[in-house]
Protein backbone atom coordinates (compact mmCIF):
# COMPACT_ATOMS: atom_id res chain seq x y z
CA UNK A 1 0.00 0.00 0.00
CA UNK A 2 1.53 3.70 -0.80
CA UNK A 3 0.58 5.86 1.93
CA UNK A 4 1.36 8.88 -0.40
CA UNK A 5 -1.62 8.42 -2.48
CA UNK A 6 -3.51 8.56 0.89
CA UNK A 7 -5.33 11.01 2.45
CA UNK A 8 -4.35 11.12 5.66
CA UNK A 9 -7.36 10.03 7.59
CA UNK A 10 -7.30 7.09 5.36
CA UNK A 11 -3.93 6.39 5.80
CA UNK A 12 -4.50 6.21 9.61
CA UNK A 13 -7.53 3.67 8.94
CA UNK A 14 -4.89 1.87 7.27
CA UNK A 15 -2.13 1.90 9.87
CA UNK A 16 -4.30 1.01 12.58
CA UNK A 17 -6.43 -1.65 11.53
CA UNK A 18 -5.66 -5.46 12.88
CA UNK A 19 -6.69 -8.27 10.04
CA UNK A 20 -9.41 -9.77 10.39
CA UNK A 21 -11.94 -12.38 9.57
CA UNK A 22 -11.64 -15.00 6.72
CA UNK A 23 -11.59 -18.73 6.90
CA UNK A 24 -9.76 -19.86 9.94
CA UNK A 25 -6.72 -22.58 9.21
CA UNK A 26 -8.33 -25.52 7.83
CA UNK A 27 -6.34 -27.86 10.45
CA UNK A 28 -8.18 -25.97 13.42
CA UNK A 29 -12.36 -27.12 13.83
CA UNK A 30 -13.80 -25.00 15.64
CA UNK A 31 -15.23 -26.03 19.26
CA UNK A 32 -19.28 -24.93 20.52
CA UNK A 33 -20.10 -21.70 21.70
CA UNK A 34 -18.23 -20.38 24.84
CA UNK A 35 -20.39 -20.74 28.06
CA UNK A 36 -22.60 -17.42 29.16
CA UNK A 37 -20.22 -14.50 30.57
CA UNK A 38 -21.71 -15.32 34.01
CA UNK A 39 -20.54 -18.95 34.38
CA UNK A 40 -17.70 -18.13 32.78
CA UNK A 41 -16.48 -15.33 35.30
CA UNK A 42 -17.16 -17.98 38.26
CA UNK A 43 -14.30 -20.28 36.55
CA UNK A 44 -11.79 -17.36 36.39
CA UNK A 45 -9.61 -16.34 33.60
CA UNK A 46 -7.54 -19.14 31.12
CA UNK A 47 -4.00 -18.92 32.11
CA UNK A 48 -1.44 -20.36 29.43
CA UNK A 49 1.52 -21.35 31.38
CA UNK A 50 5.28 -20.47 29.66
CA UNK A 51 7.63 -22.16 31.66
CA UNK A 52 9.39 -21.94 35.21
CA UNK A 53 10.86 -18.50 35.71
CA UNK A 54 8.46 -16.89 32.35
CA UNK A 55 5.47 -14.93 32.68
CA UNK A 56 2.37 -16.47 32.52
CA UNK A 57 -0.34 -15.42 30.63
CA UNK A 58 -4.19 -14.84 31.16
CA UNK A 59 -6.55 -15.10 28.77
CA UNK A 60 -10.48 -13.61 29.76
CA UNK A 61 -13.32 -16.44 29.46
CA UNK A 62 -16.15 -13.91 27.65
CA UNK A 63 -14.68 -10.59 27.66
CA UNK A 64 -15.45 -7.59 24.93
CA UNK A 65 -13.88 -4.41 24.49
CA UNK A 66 -14.88 -1.81 21.98
CA UNK A 67 -12.77 1.25 21.10
CA UNK A 68 -12.67 4.15 18.81
CA UNK A 69 -9.94 5.15 16.14
CA UNK A 70 -9.11 9.03 16.17
CA UNK A 71 -6.62 11.48 14.84
CA UNK A 72 -5.82 13.86 16.54
CA UNK A 73 -5.83 17.08 14.44
CA UNK A 74 -5.20 20.62 16.37
CA UNK A 75 -7.25 23.31 15.52
CA UNK A 76 -8.89 20.55 12.80
CA UNK A 77 -10.66 18.10 15.53
CA UNK A 78 -9.97 14.89 16.52
CA UNK A 79 -12.70 12.81 13.62
CA UNK A 80 -12.93 8.96 14.67
CA UNK A 81 -12.14 7.23 11.34
CA UNK A 82 -12.53 3.63 12.64
CA UNK A 83 -13.37 1.07 15.62
CA UNK A 84 -11.34 -1.69 16.99
CA UNK A 85 -13.26 -4.20 18.99
CA UNK A 86 -10.98 -6.71 20.94
CA UNK A 87 -12.61 -10.18 21.85
CA UNK A 88 -11.53 -13.12 24.07
CA UNK A 89 -13.33 -16.19 24.66
CA UNK A 90 -12.76 -19.74 26.17
CA UNK A 91 -14.24 -22.48 24.92
CA UNK A 92 -14.10 -26.06 24.74
CA UNK A 93 -11.61 -28.00 22.28
CA UNK A 94 -12.33 -31.12 20.01
CA UNK A 95 -9.30 -32.43 19.28
CA UNK A 96 -8.60 -33.23 15.31
CA UNK A 97 -6.95 -36.71 15.37
CA UNK A 98 -4.61 -36.24 12.72
CA UNK A 99 -2.61 -33.81 14.95
CA UNK A 100 -0.42 -34.77 17.73
CA UNK A 101 -1.82 -33.08 21.60
CA UNK A 102 -0.21 -32.86 24.66
CA UNK A 103 -2.93 -35.44 26.55
CA UNK A 104 -5.16 -38.02 25.50
CA UNK A 105 -7.88 -37.41 26.94
CA UNK A 106 -9.57 -34.54 25.77
CA UNK A 107 -12.72 -34.56 27.99
CA UNK A 108 -12.14 -30.84 29.64
CA UNK A 109 -9.50 -29.65 27.29
CA UNK A 110 -10.20 -26.01 26.27
CA UNK A 111 -8.76 -23.15 23.35
CA UNK A 112 -8.99 -19.15 23.49
CA UNK A 113 -9.67 -17.71 20.72
CA UNK A 114 -8.44 -13.70 21.08
CA UNK A 115 -9.52 -11.29 17.75
CA UNK A 116 -9.18 -7.86 17.44
CA UNK A 117 -11.55 -6.82 14.90
CA UNK A 118 -10.95 -3.26 13.37
CA UNK A 119 -13.57 -1.34 10.88
CA UNK A 120 -13.25 2.29 8.74
CA UNK A 121 -13.37 4.24 5.57
CA UNK A 122 -12.33 7.38 4.47
CA UNK A 123 -13.22 8.98 0.96
CA UNK A 124 -12.71 5.56 -1.48
CA UNK A 125 -10.47 3.73 0.89
CA UNK A 126 -12.29 1.29 3.25
CA UNK A 127 -10.74 -1.42 5.83
CA UNK A 128 -11.95 -4.21 7.38
CA UNK A 129 -9.13 -6.19 8.96
CA UNK A 130 -8.99 -9.22 11.55
CA UNK A 131 -5.83 -10.53 13.90
CA UNK A 132 -7.02 -13.34 15.70
CA UNK A 133 -5.05 -15.86 17.87
CA UNK A 134 -6.11 -19.56 19.25
CA UNK A 135 -4.16 -21.18 22.06
CA UNK A 136 -4.45 -24.97 21.54
CA UNK A 137 -3.85 -27.78 23.79
CA UNK A 138 -1.41 -29.59 21.83
CA UNK A 139 2.48 -29.49 21.17
CA UNK A 140 2.01 -27.95 17.61
CA UNK A 141 0.54 -25.42 17.05
CA UNK A 142 0.34 -24.37 20.13
CA UNK A 143 -0.39 -21.05 18.88
CA UNK A 144 -2.47 -20.08 15.66
CA UNK A 145 -2.07 -16.31 14.85
CA UNK A 146 -3.93 -14.91 11.95
CA UNK A 147 -4.54 -12.03 9.95
CA UNK A 148 -7.18 -11.55 7.11
CA UNK A 149 -7.91 -7.99 5.44
CA UNK A 150 -10.71 -6.95 3.42
CA UNK A 151 -11.90 -4.17 1.53
CA UNK A 152 -9.81 -2.03 -0.51
CA UNK A 153 -6.63 -3.85 -0.28
CA UNK A 154 -7.07 -7.84 0.64
CA UNK A 155 -4.58 -9.99 2.13
CA UNK A 156 -4.03 -13.24 4.29
CA UNK A 157 -0.89 -13.92 6.85
CA UNK A 158 -0.86 -17.35 9.02
CA UNK A 159 1.96 -17.70 11.85
CA UNK A 160 2.30 -21.42 13.48
CA UNK A 161 4.14 -21.58 16.68
CA UNK A 162 5.08 -24.36 18.78
CA UNK A 163 7.09 -27.62 19.01
CA UNK A 164 7.96 -29.36 16.18
CA UNK A 165 10.34 -32.73 16.06
CA UNK A 166 13.62 -30.74 16.28
CA UNK A 167 12.75 -28.07 19.13
CA UNK A 168 10.42 -24.86 18.97
CA UNK A 169 9.61 -23.60 15.49
CA UNK A 170 7.31 -20.64 13.59
CA UNK A 171 6.28 -21.87 10.59
CA UNK A 172 4.62 -18.26 8.35
CA UNK A 173 3.20 -17.88 5.60
CA UNK A 174 1.11 -14.94 3.35
CA UNK A 175 -1.35 -14.89 0.30
CA UNK A 176 -0.09 -13.12 -2.42
CA UNK A 177 -1.37 -11.99 -6.29
CA UNK A 178 -1.62 -15.24 -8.75
CA UNK A 179 1.46 -15.57 -10.80
CA UNK A 180 -0.34 -16.25 -14.14
CA UNK A 181 -2.19 -19.85 -14.00
CA UNK A 182 -4.82 -21.30 -16.33
CA UNK A 183 -8.00 -20.63 -14.04
CA UNK A 184 -10.21 -18.56 -16.02
CA UNK A 185 -11.87 -16.80 -13.49
CA UNK A 186 -8.85 -14.66 -13.00
CA UNK A 187 -9.08 -13.72 -16.60
CA UNK A 188 -9.99 -10.31 -17.50
CA UNK A 189 -11.84 -8.94 -20.22
CA UNK A 190 -10.56 -7.59 -23.08
CA UNK A 191 -10.98 -3.91 -23.64
CA UNK A 192 -10.76 -3.82 -27.57
CA UNK A 193 -12.77 -6.65 -29.88
CA UNK A 194 -9.32 -7.81 -32.02
CA UNK A 195 -8.07 -8.24 -28.06
CA UNK A 196 -7.92 -11.84 -26.27
CA UNK A 197 -8.87 -11.95 -22.67
CA UNK A 198 -5.81 -12.08 -20.35
CA UNK A 199 -4.68 -13.26 -16.84
CA UNK A 200 -4.69 -10.01 -14.77
CA UNK A 201 -2.21 -8.50 -13.34
CA UNK A 202 -1.22 -6.83 -9.82
CA UNK A 203 -5.34 -6.50 -9.24
CA UNK A 204 -6.69 -6.34 -5.24
CA UNK A 205 -9.16 -8.53 -5.51
CA UNK A 206 -9.03 -11.03 -2.82
CA UNK A 207 -10.18 -14.39 -4.54
CA UNK A 208 -7.30 -13.51 -7.29
CA UNK A 209 -4.75 -14.11 -4.22
CA UNK A 210 -3.22 -17.54 -3.86
CA UNK A 211 -1.09 -18.81 -0.50
CA UNK A 212 2.74 -18.75 -1.20
CA UNK A 213 4.58 -21.46 0.16
CA UNK A 214 4.80 -21.57 4.06
CA UNK A 215 8.56 -20.80 5.62
CA UNK A 216 10.07 -22.40 8.65
CA UNK A 217 12.12 -21.10 11.31
CA UNK A 218 13.73 -22.13 14.59
CA UNK A 219 12.51 -20.08 17.49
CA UNK A 220 13.71 -19.58 21.13
CA UNK A 221 11.31 -21.56 23.83
CA UNK A 222 7.61 -19.85 24.56
CA UNK A 223 7.82 -17.21 22.10
CA UNK A 224 4.15 -15.57 21.41
CA UNK A 225 2.66 -13.37 18.61
CA UNK A 226 1.47 -9.90 18.90
CA UNK A 227 -2.07 -10.66 19.84
CA UNK A 228 -0.64 -13.28 22.93
CA UNK A 229 1.65 -10.25 23.47
CA UNK A 230 -0.60 -7.89 24.08
CA UNK A 231 -2.15 -10.74 26.90
CA UNK A 232 1.63 -11.09 28.34
CA UNK A 233 1.09 -7.41 28.98
CA UNK A 234 -1.91 -7.20 30.94
CA UNK A 235 -1.64 -9.86 32.80
CA UNK A 236 2.08 -8.30 33.84
CA UNK A 237 -0.03 -5.39 35.03
CA UNK A 238 -3.04 -7.42 36.70
CA UNK A 239 -0.59 -8.95 38.85
CA UNK A 240 1.23 -5.99 39.64
CA UNK A 241 4.92 -6.92 38.39
CA UNK A 242 6.65 -3.91 37.38
CA UNK A 243 8.57 -5.73 34.11
CA UNK A 244 8.48 -8.60 31.93
CA UNK A 245 10.35 -9.83 28.78
CA UNK A 246 9.85 -12.26 26.19
CA UNK A 247 10.74 -13.21 22.34
CA UNK A 248 8.18 -12.05 19.86
CA UNK A 249 7.51 -13.44 16.75
CA UNK A 250 5.73 -10.83 14.16
CA UNK A 251 5.64 -13.05 10.70
CA UNK A 252 8.91 -14.15 10.33
CA UNK A 253 11.02 -12.44 12.09
CA UNK A 254 12.09 -12.13 15.95
CA UNK A 255 12.15 -9.52 18.12
CA UNK A 256 13.44 -8.97 21.68
CA UNK A 257 10.54 -7.07 24.22
CA UNK A 258 11.14 -5.71 27.45
CA UNK A 259 8.01 -4.26 29.08
CA UNK A 260 8.25 -1.71 32.17
CA UNK A 261 5.63 0.38 34.34
CA UNK A 262 5.87 4.01 33.42
CA UNK A 263 3.49 7.14 34.45
CA UNK A 264 0.42 6.79 36.61
CA UNK A 265 -2.41 8.66 36.02
CA UNK A 266 -6.43 9.36 35.05
CA UNK A 267 -8.09 9.43 31.76
CA UNK A 268 -11.32 10.31 30.42
CA UNK A 269 -12.98 8.28 28.02
CA UNK A 270 -16.71 7.29 26.36
CA UNK A 271 -16.49 4.61 28.52
CA UNK A 272 -15.73 6.40 32.00
CA UNK A 273 -12.74 8.08 33.55
CA UNK A 274 -10.22 5.13 34.58
CA UNK A 275 -7.16 5.59 36.71
CA UNK A 276 -4.38 4.70 34.22
CA UNK A 277 -0.48 3.38 34.36
CA UNK A 278 1.34 3.58 31.18
CA UNK A 279 3.27 0.37 29.64
CA UNK A 280 6.54 1.54 28.31
CA UNK A 281 7.91 -0.57 25.33
CA UNK A 282 11.57 -1.64 24.11
CA UNK A 283 12.28 -3.79 21.11
CA UNK A 284 15.19 -4.90 19.98
CA UNK A 285 16.33 -7.98 17.29
CA UNK A 286 18.56 -10.93 19.02
CA UNK A 287 21.78 -10.26 17.83
CA UNK A 288 21.45 -13.03 15.03
CA UNK A 289 18.65 -11.15 13.79
CA UNK A 290 19.27 -8.25 11.19
CA UNK A 291 16.71 -5.29 11.63
CA UNK A 292 17.19 -2.04 13.81
CA UNK A 293 14.88 -1.53 16.38
CA UNK A 294 13.20 1.20 14.74
CA UNK A 295 11.82 -1.10 12.38
CA UNK A 296 9.67 -2.55 14.34
CA UNK A 297 5.53 -2.12 14.26
CA UNK A 298 3.31 -2.78 16.96
CA UNK A 299 -0.25 -3.63 17.51
CA UNK A 300 -2.86 -1.78 15.12
CA UNK A 301 0.19 -0.58 13.12
CA UNK A 302 1.90 1.93 15.17
CA UNK A 303 5.22 2.81 14.84
CA UNK A 304 7.83 5.04 16.69
CA UNK A 305 6.77 6.66 20.22
CA UNK A 306 3.81 4.23 21.44
CA UNK A 307 2.09 4.58 24.78
CA UNK A 308 -0.22 1.80 26.08
CA UNK A 309 -2.21 2.68 28.96
CA UNK A 310 -3.66 0.07 31.12
CA UNK A 311 -5.76 -0.45 34.02
CA UNK A 312 -3.55 -0.76 36.89
CA UNK A 313 -5.98 -3.80 38.77
CA UNK A 314 -6.78 -5.44 36.14
CA UNK A 315 -4.66 -4.67 32.46
CA UNK A 316 -7.68 -3.59 30.75
CA UNK A 317 -6.07 -1.41 27.53
CA UNK A 318 -7.92 1.76 27.92
CA UNK A 319 -5.81 4.20 25.67
CA UNK A 320 -3.30 3.33 23.24
CA UNK A 321 -1.45 6.65 21.52
CA UNK A 322 1.10 6.88 18.71
CA UNK A 323 2.86 8.70 16.11
CA UNK A 324 1.98 7.06 12.62
CA UNK A 325 4.17 8.17 9.97
CA UNK A 326 2.13 8.61 6.81
CA UNK A 327 4.28 9.44 3.64
CA UNK A 328 5.33 13.21 4.03
CA UNK A 329 3.22 13.63 7.64
CA UNK A 330 3.06 12.33 10.87
CA UNK A 331 -0.42 11.18 12.30
CA UNK A 332 -1.51 11.50 15.87
CA UNK A 333 -3.58 8.17 16.25
CA UNK A 334 -5.53 7.72 19.55
CA UNK A 335 -7.03 4.52 20.33
CA UNK A 336 -10.08 4.91 22.98
CA UNK A 337 -12.00 2.44 24.91
CA UNK A 338 -16.29 3.66 24.41
CA UNK A 339 -17.35 0.43 25.84
CA UNK A 340 -17.08 -2.88 27.32
CA UNK A 341 -18.46 -6.33 29.00
CA UNK A 342 -17.16 -9.24 30.42
CA UNK A 343 -14.39 -8.03 32.23
CA UNK A 344 -13.27 -8.83 35.95
CA UNK A 345 -14.81 -7.24 39.01
CA UNK A 346 -11.54 -5.37 39.24
CA UNK A 347 -12.34 -3.19 36.35
CA UNK A 348 -14.34 -0.11 37.64
CA UNK A 349 -14.43 3.44 36.43
CA UNK A 350 -13.67 6.49 38.51
CA UNK A 351 -16.38 8.24 37.10
CA UNK A 352 -18.94 6.81 34.85
CA UNK A 353 -19.96 8.47 32.02
CA UNK A 354 -23.47 9.64 33.45
CA UNK A 355 -21.36 10.74 36.70
CA UNK A 356 -19.91 13.81 35.00
CA UNK A 357 -21.16 17.46 35.14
Amino acid sequence: MNLHSLGAPAAAIALCALAFGAALPQQIRPGPAAAPASANAKRGPFVMERGEGRQPIRFPRNEELVYDVSLSLGVLGSPTVGKVTLTSKVEPYHRDESQRSDSADTADLEQVIVAARAEGSYAVYSVEEVISTRVLPQVFPRLVHSTVQKGTENRRRELLLGRGPDGPVATYRSDGHCKKCDDRAHFVKPTWPWQDAHHCDGCKRGEHRVWREPRSKPTPDAVVDMVSAVMLARTMVEQGRADASFTLVDRDKLWEIELARGRRGRRKTKAGEFDVVEVLLNTRPPEKEGGKSEEFVGLFGLHGSISIWMHPESGVPVAITGLVPAGPITLDVVIELVRFSGTSEAFRSVVKPGDRR
